[in-house]
Order: C-alpha cells, then structure tokens, then sequence
C-alpha cells in the first residue's frame, strides 16, 4: 500500500466510504489497555484517518481530495495544535477520525459494489 493510497471502510453492514489512514502504526491516539488498537475491542481506539462524507454525486472526486489533503497531513506524531489546525484546514466533507483498523475493506477501487472499468467485448 502506497502512503496515501484511498481505501474503503465501513461502520458495518450500510454505506461503504473513502478513507486515507494517515498512521499505519497507530502512533496518533493511545489505548487505554495494552495491545495494539487493531486488537482492541473498544471502538474509541483506532487509527486516525481520513474520512470524505460528501454527496454520492461527488463520489468520483473524493480519491483525489482526499489524497491531496493526506499529503498535507502533519508527520506523526503530532502535537494537538498541528491536528487542530490540519484539521481546520480541510475542505468541506473531509474529516479526520479514529477508525477501528477492523472497518478498513481494502483498496477503494477493488470496493464491494464498485463499477469494473474494462471495456464490454463486442460479438464477434
């Protein structure tokens, strides 16, 4: 996986969104037990991600947006003002939030549900 390459999440069974994991080590937030937040069973630990809610009319952008805010992320671990202000840097429709590393899919265009980009065969 590239650095910011766009994934696909869920909340469970519903909507799948476009996601960019800015910490693959999770080194941006600190559980509370030991063991890795992947392992964790309380949904407050996670990785701090990237997330882009905007409408399904805008769904082709959100790769894009979402990877260009990703390039301007602070370099972990930041201190809680260069959060607060990458955070109140970000376009419309882009949040930052914890996601349990559980509801991560896989590559966004590989997502349940995603249009193949080949182009149909005709008859021969």
């Amino acid at each position: 996986m590239t650095q910011h390459e766009v994934q696909a999440a869920h909340y469970g069974i519903g909507a799948i969104y476009p996601i960019v994991v800015l910490d693959q080590v999770h080194r941006w937030y600190q559980p509370v037990h030991p063991g890795p937040p992947e392992q964790q069973t309380d949904d407050h630990h996670g990785m701090l991600v990237l997330r882009w809610t905007g409408p399904p009319s805008e769904e082709a952008e959100a790769p894009a947006i979402l990877e260009a805010a990703a390039a301007r992320a602070p370099t972990a671990p930041p201190s809680r003002t260069e959060l607060q202000d990458f955070q109140a840097s970000l376009p419309p429709g882009l949040h930052l939030i914890h996601l349990p590393a559980r509801h991560v899919i896989g590559p966004w265009s590989q997502r349940p549900g995603a249009t193949s980009s080949h182009v149909p065969r005709r008859a021969a």
